[in-house]
C-alpha cells in the first residue's frame, strides 16, 4: 500500500465516524492545551524571576570574601543599631588561621590578573557604630570604601553628578534619602535631592567603659546613582577615608599586607566569564558569590516546576489516549468484515496496522493542533487578566502592585513548545493506537468474512 493510498483510506475511515472522532479529539485538545498553558506558566514565572534578579544587580559582578578563619587580627562585625542610626560592633575570636589566605592587596592583584577580569576593588565597610546627619535629619546607610581609580569601571549608571571621588566626597545610592528621619519627633524625614548634599558622618569608638570618642567626617555627595537594586542604600567613599575611620574606631592601623579586606568586588568583561572566574577565585582559597548563583538556583527550581506542571497536563492526555484506544477498538468490531475483505484481496498485516495507526496518529495530530491554538489563546487571555489585576491599586495603598502599573507576561510560550506539544499529542495518539492495530492485524480473514 502506497503512502497516498494510506492517506486516502485513513481520511475516508475518519470521515465516516466524524462525530466519534470529534469527541475523541476534544480530549486530546484539552490535554494539549493544558500541557501548553502549564509549561508556559512555568517558563513565564522563570523569566519573571530571573529578570527580577537581573534588575536587582549586576550579572558580571562577583563578591569575593575571606573564608571563615582568614585574616590577621580580631574579626570585627558591624551590626545595625536599633532605631536606624549607625551600627554596633562586637569582636569575635582571633582569626589567625595560618592556612587561610588573606584577601589583601597581593590577593587582589592575583585576582585582577585572571583571564576575563575587568577590574577589582576592595569593598570595605566601616566596622564601627556610625550615624549620618543631614540638616535636621538623622539616618543610616551602608557606608563602603572603594578604590576611586576604578569607580567608573564598575558599570554604575549615574542619575546626576560624577563618579570621580576625592577625600571627603561620596557617591550615593538612589534611595539613601529614604533612610533619614527626624530624631526629635521620631518620624520619617526623607531627603529627595541628594546631589550636592552635605553630610556629617559620626563614627564612635568603643572601649571597655563604652563610648570613648567620636570622629566626624564631612562628606559632600558628588554623584547619585540610578536605581539598580543592591547599591540603592549604599554610600561609596574613597577607600583611604574608610580605612582611616576604621583605624580610629579600632585603635589599630590596617595593614594591607597582613590584614584582610572585608570583601572585594570583581567585575568581569562579560557574564559568560563569571562561572570560570568564580571557580578560579575559590581555588585561591576565597569564597565567591554572584547573582548567577541565585539565577542558577532559580532555573533549577523552575525546571522541576515545569516538569511537574507538564506532568499534570499530561494526565489529561493520558485520559485522551484511553479514549483513542477505545474508539479504534470499537471500530474493529464495526469493520471486521471490511478487514477480512482487505486481507482476502491481498492486504498484509502491516497494511492493516498502518491504517489503524494512521487513524490514531491523525486523531492525535488533529487534537494537538487545535489544542496548541487553544493554549496560545488561553495564554493571551490569562496575561491580559493578570496584567489588569496586578496593575489595579490596592485599597489603602497608593499605586499599583508593580511600579508603573504593568507587569511582565506570566504566561510565556517559547517557540519550541508549540511543535513539541503537537508532536507529543501525535505520539500519544500513535501509542494509544498500537493495541487496536495489533488486534486488527491478528484477525483471521476467513472468520472475519463470516462475521455478522
Amino acid at each position: 500500500m502506497s503512502f497516498g493510498d494510506l492517506l486516502r483510506t485513513v481520511w475516508s475511515n475518519l470521515n465516516r465516524m466524524r462525530g466519534r472522532v470529534a469527541l475523541t479529539a476534544i480530549g486530546v485538545t484539552i490535554g494539549t492545551a493544558a500541557v501548553l498553558v502549564l509549561v508556559s506558566l512555568g517558563v513565564g514565572l522563570q523569566r519573571s524571576a530571573t529578570g527580577s534578579l537581573g534588575n536587582s544587580g549586576d550579572l558580571t559582578r562577583i563578591t569575593a570574601t575571606p573564608r571563615q578563619g582568614a585574616g590577621g587580627g580580631p574579626v570585627v562585625i558591624a551590626e545595625p543599631m536599633r532605631g536606624g542610626g549607625g551600627s554596633t560592633t562586637r569582636r569575635g575570636a582571633s582569626s589567625g588561621g595560618a592556612n587561610q589566605p588573606l584577601l589583601n592587596d597581593e590577593a587582589l592583584q592575583r585576582i585582577a590578573a585572571l583571564e576575563g577580569v575587568l577590574v577589582v576593588t576592595p569593598f570595605q565597610n566601616i566596622n564601627a557604630p556610625y550615624t549620618l546627619f543631614a540638616h535636621r535629619s538623622q539616618g543610616y546607610a551602608n557606608v563602603v570604601g572603594i578604590d576611586p581609580a576604578v569607580a567608573d569601571k564598575l558599570g554604575w549608571k549615574l542619575a546626576s553628578g560624577t563618579l570621580s571621588l576625592a577625600s571627603g566626597q561620596a557617591v550615593a545610592g538612589a534611595r539613601i534619602g529614604d533612610g533619614f528621619f527626624d530624631p526629635r519627633r521620631g518620624r520619617p524625614l526623607p531627603i529627595r535631592d541628594l546631589q550636592g548634599l552635605s553630610l556629617k558622618l559620626e563614627v564612635q569608638r568603643y572601649g571597655a567603659e563604652g563610648v570613648t570618642g567620636t570622629r566626624t567626617q564631612r562628606l559632600t555627595i558628588v554623584g547619585v546613582l540610578q536605581p539598580q537594586g543592591e547599591s540603592d542604600y549604599q554610600i561609596f567613599l574613597p577607600l583611604k577615608d574608610v580605612l582611616a575611620l576604621n583605624d580610629y574606631a579600632q585603635g589599630k592601623r590596617f595593614d594591607p599586607k597582613k590584614d584582610s579586606y572585608s570583601q572585594a568586588i570583581v567585575k568581569t568583561v562579560s557574564s559568560r566569564q563569571v562561572p570560570l572566574v568564580q571557580q578560579k577565585i575559590r581555588e585561591m582559597g576565597f569564597d565567591a558569590y554572584s547573582l548567577q548563583d541565585a539565577v542558577q538556583g532559580v532555573n533549577t527550581f523552575f525546571r522541576v516546576l515545569q516538569a511537574i506542571l507538564g506532568g499534570i497536563g499530561g494526565i489529561a492526555l493520558l485520559v485522551a489516549a484511553v479514549g483513542i484506544a477505545n474508539t479504534l477498538t470499537m471500530a474493529i468490531y464495526e469493520r471486521t468484515r471490511e478487514i477480512g475483505l482487505m486481507k482476502a484481496l491481498g492486504a498484509t498485516n502491516r497494511d492493516v496496522m498502518s491504517i489503524f495507526l494512521g487513524e490514531a496518529g491523525s486523531i492525535g495530530f488533529l487534537g494537538g493542533v487545535v489544542g496548541a491554538l487553544c493554549g496560545l489563546g488561553a495564554g493571551v487571555v490569562i496575561n491580559l487578566f493578570a496584567a489588569s489585576a496586578l496593575s489595579s491599586p490596592i485599597p489603602g495603598m497608593p499605586g499599583s502592585v508593580l511600579p508603573g502599573g504593568s507587569t511582565g507576561a506570566i504566561i510565556h510560550t517559547p517557540l519550541w513548545l508549540i511543535p513539541f506539544a503537537v508532536a507529543f499529542a501525535t505520539g500519544v495518539g500513535l501509542v494509544s493506537g498500537v493495541y487496536p492495530a495489533l488486534r486488527a492485524a491478528a484477525l483471521d480473514p476467513l472468520r472475519a468474512l463470516r462475521y455478522e
